[in-house]
């Protein structure tokens, strides 16, 4: 795969999220963080990391939830009504083999207004909000037609300089 057939790829998930940024008024309230890619395989894992390290500003690479995650800063954003996405999170395959290759989420925070603010704008606005706690992270999350729109508190990358460095 090359890095125009991944943001290929991406275009209708890309539409499913813009339609629902737009329908939750969200636009200039909300900025997204990144794209989340989950690989149905190893092999695929490191296929689509060795693409993106030549295409790529930089890669950083941590073991989350018993797998390799891969959060890697792109030369060309992806655009989208909330702004421009700068980062794709490579996921590996999980331990128990559930995934496949596919665009899974979205994550996006609040510029305009605090995290709990828009799960409570989104839940007002008719979206069906399903908290999701992990060890590592906790979000609010829309399924958006196999898509899913992800709630943070901030940038990944904020995370990652705090706790790692």
């Amino acid at each position: 795969m090359t890095i125009m057939e991944f943001q290929a790829g991406a275009v209708q998930s890309i539409e499913k999220f813009n339609e629902f940024s737009q329908r939750h008024g969200l636009v200039g309230m909300t900025a997204p963080d990144h794209l989340c890619f989950k690989c149905g395989s190893k092999e695929s894992f490191e296929e689509m990391r060795a693409m993106f390290e030549q295409e790529s500003q930089y890669m950083h690479q941590a073991i989350i939830s018993g797998r390799r995650i891969a959060y890697i800063k792109l030369k060309q954003p992806i655009h989208t009504v909330l702004g421009e996405i700068w980062f794709i999170e490579l996921s590996d395959q999980k331990p128990d083999n559930s995934q496949v290759d596919s665009y899974n989420h979205i994550e996006v925070y609040g510029t305009q207004m605090s995290y709990d603010e828009m799960v409570a704008h989104l839940e007002e606005s008719g979206a069906n909000v399903v908290k999701v706690e992990r060890p590592h992270h906790t979000t609010h999350n829309v399924d958006i037609g196999g898509f899913t729109f992800s709630c943070t508190r901030g940038p990944l990358v904020e995370k990652i300089k705090s706790e790692e460095m």
